[in-house]
């Protein structure tokens, strides 16, 4: 009963934590979209915001059920993995930044310009691998070596289960 409860807390807390954060990320996406002439396509943002967090929910619940982590595990281990997984989509959403700022450019871009692209590409790729670093040795820090080498193959798992489930059709 008291797993039951630990796993329904850290689905809520989780969840709430990013519906704000993926709100005010999408306001921030939507004010750079406006300073371009040519604009991405219109994504409905409720929905977007829904399936996140659907997706968010289901690898809580999927990374807790693969990981058994103990209540006191748990109780360390959650804070830290949300914190690195928030850090992780900053990474993630500046590199996307850089990818729409190529594809709906007005005019075609100087060299220096491409020059600039790709170093602040290869940064924030830099960036999200020394974050996998740190957070590794916070982990090995709160949990056995087996469950961190375990989180990296759940997280995978993960993945090709999503990719599965909602990569399109017949997959």
């Amino acid at each position: 009963m008291k797993r039951i409860t630990l796993i329904l807390f850290l689905v809520f807390a989780v969840t709430g934590l990013n519906f704000s954060y993926a709100q005010t990320i999408n306001r921030q996406q939507q004010g750079q979209a406006n300073n371009n002439r040519q604009q991405p396509p219109v994504l409905n943002r409720q929905n977007d915001t829904q399936q996140f967090d659907r997706f968010r929910s289901e690898k809580v619940s999927f990374l807790t059920d693969k990981l058994q982590l103990t209540p006191d595990e748990a109780q360390k281990f959650w804070p830290l993995y949300n914190e690195l997984e928030r850090k992780r989509l900053e990474a993630q959403i500046h590199r996307r930044e850089l990818e729409h700022k190529v594809q709906f450019s007005a005019a075609p871009l100087s060299r220096n310009e491409v020059i600039e692209l790709t170093r602040n590409f290869s940064s924030s790729m830099q960036k999200e691998a020394e974050l996998g670093v740190k957070y590794n040795e916070e982990f090995l820090k709160i949990i056995p070596p087996e469950k961190v080498l375990l989180l990296y193959k759940s997280e995978n798992e993960f993945r090709m289960y999503l990719l599965r489930k909602y990569g399109g059709n017949n997959r």
